[in-house]
């Protein structure tokens, strides 16, 4: 079923009834409840119900997945000591999972985190740790053309909420099962630690850090140990691997929660692409006027860094930087979306003299605009025609090439960025590489000769959709956001952004989010359904947060942008130019895109703890190296 945004908040009500009787008549531990604790790392998923990590029992899916119990130790626990071993480096967030277990209901659980210590007396306090409950959301059938590689029905651990303490909403204390997600037979629940290093090594000096978490609940309680070892080096604030996720819905946002939006992505080193902020404008007898006021007070923050500073309430990766681009308002009218051309539409008679003059002297306001702030010239520019997307026909290739020259001549051929988007053939590419500037291509077109043929003609190209296209009916760049496929896909963004030496591009991140909360098929027409596509956020509203909500699949998406900044670290350095290259490869041992990778599903080592291993063994040798 489907809850709207009104809706919801009103089972929220009702669930705080039910705690509300819970606490007149609470759940007691038996004598012979036993409450086990223990914790995984960010790589993985653990089924409420099952109490065990949701990869052991899928090896039909992949033969290389991990078995057996992870109870004992992984690669972040040992149940011997209680200890819990992390390593970071600074400007970085490493994440790991607490996971209560229980054989009876058990109610008043609670979790409390210390701050971390170092020798030196440095620490990181509240702000660099959050905890946050999860939520999980049932898979009734593995999402459509995903069957070989979905991790099939099940209830999955995704939506992240901060801790606060009520009784009145989905919080702290909880019970198992808990009384809000309605999960039958539930015998485990998971509590996600955020930790983020601060940049300055003043703040966060080299060395062992060490805390503790104390898990208690009504009839006990149980204290695990917090080692993070944080390396003598920093990741940058820039990012190096150039992309966005396409979003529709920010633009109509408040502002402040626009803010927010923008804010959670930067922590989360993605960038939203809002389609496209526009300026009031007026024509009159072929006269152009911009209002920019409105324009600038908006976009701004945004494109000056000031958005990213204690100013506005931020801290964390990208402290201070400008967004790496922005789009553009161009755009014409198509036969799908009617009336969104702008700067103006095709008048009755056609393209006249008058029309291209408008839309060349409203490129040239722009750049004149740009230009006159310098702290806006970090970031780049891209034009983009929607009403052109995946056109494969000779009459749309004549008007992409038409409307690119027309930007070019407004606007200058180094100043922006004309970007298409699409499957399209080498011959067609051929033709309109004379305009296109940065070429946004399917994955299962992304043959790699044809990709470094382009490069070398000075075009830019990044890639879009599925990271393994397993069925010719595979479509929608959501598939990389869903629910049912394991967390390697996500990450492998910025793994792949660097074996490509490429740039990358995902549709949507808070598509249905609203509903997402109850249904995992957020997606559904007569001859499609997926489970959390084009959807890595929440709205939080619907459980009375002021704020969005993140995902596991978006702290997953977080941590392979975070890896390609340890492989661009790695490159930097003298005598390891070509470590990261052969570091990468050693997992991601195929090329995943193109017709030559269609249909085969593996393309990658897919325990992802082997993929974690790397990632440390990346970290120690830029630590020495870097001494």
């Amino acid at each position: 079923m489907t809850f709207s945004k009104h809706a919801c908040p009103r089972l929220v009500q009702l669930a705080g009834i039910l705690v509300l009787i819970a606490s007149i008549c609470p759940v007691l531990a038996s004598e012979d409840t036993a409450v086990d604790v223990w914790a995984v790392g960010d790589y993985l998923r653990v089924s409420p119900v099952r109490g065990e990590v949701i990869l052991t029992s899928k090896t039909r899916v992949h033969a290389d997945y991990p078995t057996g119990s992870f109870k004992e130790s992984n690669l972040i626990w040992d149940s011997a000591t209680n200890t819990v071993a992390l390593s970071a480096a600074r400007n970085e967030f490493v994440a790991f999972q607490v996971i209560v277990g229980t054989n009876q209901p058990v109610s008043g659980v609670d979790l409390e985190l210390s701050e971390l210590r170092h020798p030196s007396g440095a620490k990181l306090d509240s702000r660099s740790l959050q905890i946050l409950k999860q939520w999980y959301t049932q898979v009734r059938r593995p999402s459509l053309g995903y069957e070989a590689s979905s991790l099939g029905a099940g209830w999955y651990p995704d939506a992240l909420m901060p801790k606060r303490q009520s009784s009145l909403l989905p919080a702290f204390p909880f019970s198992i099962p808990d009384l809000y997600n309605g999960i039958p037979n539930q015998t485990a629940q998971g509590i996600w630690v955020d930790i983020y290093v601060p940049f300055d090594r003043s703040d966060a000096p080299p060395g062992f850090y060490e805390g503790e978490i104390l898990v208690k609940w009504e009839g006990g309680n149980r204290r695990l140990k917090v080692q993070l070892q944080v390396w003598d080096f920093a990741l940058p604030h820039e990012s190096h691997l150039p992309g966005d996720f396409w979003n529709g819905s920010m633009r109509g946002m408040p502002l402040s929660e626009e803010l927010a939006y923008y804010q959670m992505a930067r922590r989360h080193r993605f960038l939203p692409l809002v389609y496209a902020y526009r300026p009031d404008l007026t024509i009159e007898d072929g006269n152009v006027k911009i209002d920019w006021a409105a324009y600038d007070s908006r976009v701004g923050p945004y494109l000056d860094g000031s958005a990213f500073t204690e100013k506005h309430g931020y801290w964390g990766p990208g402290t201070g930087q400008p967004l790496h681009h922005l789009m553009l308002p161009f755009n014409v009218d198509s036969a799908k979306h009617p009336g969104g051309a702008w700067p103006i539409s095709v008048p009755e008679e056609g393209r006249t003299a008058e029309y291209e003059s408008v839309w060349k002297e409203v490129g040239r306001q722009f750049r004149e605009h740009f230009d006159s702030k310098p702290e806006w010239q970090r970031t780049e520019k891209v034009a983009f025609l929607n009403g052109l997307d995946e056109s494969y026909f000779e009459s749309a290739y004549e008007e992409m090439l038409y409307y690119g020259k027309l930007l070019h001549d407004g606007m200058g051929r180094d100043w922006f960025l004309y970007r298409i988007d699409g499957g399209y053939s080498k011959e067609a590419m051929e033709s309109l590489s004379r305009e296109v500037d940065l070429w946004v291509c399917h994955t299962v077109s992304f043959d790699l000769p044809t990709v470094k043929h382009f490069q070398r003609k000075g075009l830019e190209v990044w890639f879009y959709g599925p990271m393994i296209y397993e069925q010719r009916r595979n479509s929608g760049c959501g598939s990389n956001t869903f629910l049912d496929l394991d967390l390697n896909i996500n990450r492998a963004i910025g793994w792949i952004g660097w074996k490509y030496k490429t740039g990358w591009v995902e549709w949507e991140f808070d598509w249905n989010a609203f509903s997402m909360w109850y249904d995992a098929e957020n997606f559904k027409d007569k001859n499609r359904y997926y489970n959390g596509s084009g959807q890595l956020i929440y709205r939080g509203a619907v459980m009375r947060y002021s704020h969005p909500i993140a995902s596991i699949r978006l702290k997953s998406t977080r941590r392979g942008l975070q890896d390609h900044e340890y492989f661009w670290l790695l490159s930097q350095l003298s005598g390891a130019d070509k470590d990261a290259d052969q570091l990468v490869n050693s997992v991601i041992y195929k090329n995943p895109f193109g017709e030559s990778a269609m249909l085969d599903i593996e393309i990658w080592k897919n325990d992802p703890s082997e993929w974690e291993k790397v990632r440390l063994a990346v970290g120690e040798k830029i630590a020495a190296l870097a001494d």
